[in-house]
């Protein structure tokens, strides 16, 4: 969290054949006022540097602002009534749940490099959410050739946490634990308004602002089919479109389409055992708290303000168990 944001700035210098590159730019071609080539016994004709003005340049364009996509398709006013029922269906099902815990089986399709009928990789684990901003995210394991499930490699390790008031994203290659803090304005709304509020049931009015939604016929009965297209460039750049599958009895998750921002490599989500405000929940380690292993490092990421970075912007904790 696909969250919510940095830049660097690479500096790049010149060097040639180990001369630095402001003494190549010293050694010019002596040349003769004669207009040949200057012999070693002759004097070199000192040249004045001349002064000359330059044509005034054009001042910058301003940036325009973004053009919203298009939408892609129209809706009928029966049409549109029937996503407006259903989205408040779901909106009156969501507000009685405070907990939410389920398992999910990932299948990730290149469609660019790879068959565009089989998965790249196929992936297993472990979603949780608690009113009114709590969240984790975790691949658990994956599906080999064998179709046995293995550990994850490090490189497509993902797991984050958040607690409401920051975003702990973990990295197990550099063994570093990134605790993005979250300003005031976006605590408890970093998951709803995130890139995916579909899973965390964000409100049936905020969705129909960000996303044109119409109703799909779904493979089964018993199930609703919603496809969604970003309204605005930010969600644009994270997916083209998703279909988001809900239970008809018990308005859940049942899974989730998401096509990448090319509009061909997509990946799948299938969601299982699924738990909804769990009474054994005090009796059980809290899934939010976010621990630094032993012998990582803690990098901590304050919220972005108005006033230009410090020194002091990323700083190390300890590696120690809290």
């Amino acid at each position: 969290m696909r969250s919510n944001s940095l830049r660097w700035c690479i500096l790049i210098s010149l060097a040639g054949m180990g001369v630095p590159a402001w003494a190549q730019a010293q050694r010019l071609p002596i040349v003769d006022p004669a207009g040949g080539a200057a012999r070693p016994d002759q004097p070199v004709m000192q040249q004045l540097p001349r002064l000359e003005q330059r044509a005034p340049q054009p001042a910058a364009p301003e940036p325009q602002p973004q053009k919203p996509p298009p939408p892609p398709f129209t809706l009928s006013p029966q049409e549109e009534a029937e996503v407006n029922r259903v989205l408040s269906v779901w909106e009156e099902h969501n507000r009685d749940i405070k907990r939410f815990d389920c398992q999910f089986k990932r299948w990730i399709y290149d469609v660019v490099f790879g068959p565009p009928d089989q998965a790249k990789f196929i992936d297993v684990g472990t979603i949780k959410y608690a009113k009114p901003d709590r969240g984790l995210f975790r691949i658990d394991s994956t599906v080999n050739k064998d179709g046995k499930e293995v550990g994850i490699d490090n490189a497509r390790a993902e797991h984050w946490v958040c607690d409401g008031k920051s975003v702990f994203v973990y990295s197990p290659g550099k063994k570093q634990l990134i605790e993005q803090q979250l300003p005031p304005e976006m605590q408890g709304k970093a998951i709803a308004d995130g890139p995916l509020p579909f899973v965390f049931g964000a409100e049936a009015k905020k969705l129909k602002e960000r996303y044109w939604i119409r109703l799909l016929p779904p493979d089964k009965k018993d199930q609703i089919l919603l496809e969604a297209f970003p309204r605005h460039q930010q969600d644009t750049a994270n997916f083209h479109h998703a279909q988001f599958i809900i239970t008809a009895e018990k308005m859940e998750p049942y899974a989730l389409n998401i096509v990448q921002p090319n509009g061909k490599d997509h990946t799948v989500y299938q969601f299982f055992d699924t738990v909804v405000n769990d009474p054994l929940r005090l009796f059980k380690v809290d899934p939010f708290r976010a621990p630094t292993p032993l012998g990582w490092q803690k990098i901590v990421q304050p919220a972005p303000t108005a006033d230009p970075p410090t020194a002091q912007a990323t700083r190390p904790a300890s590696g120690q168990m809290r």
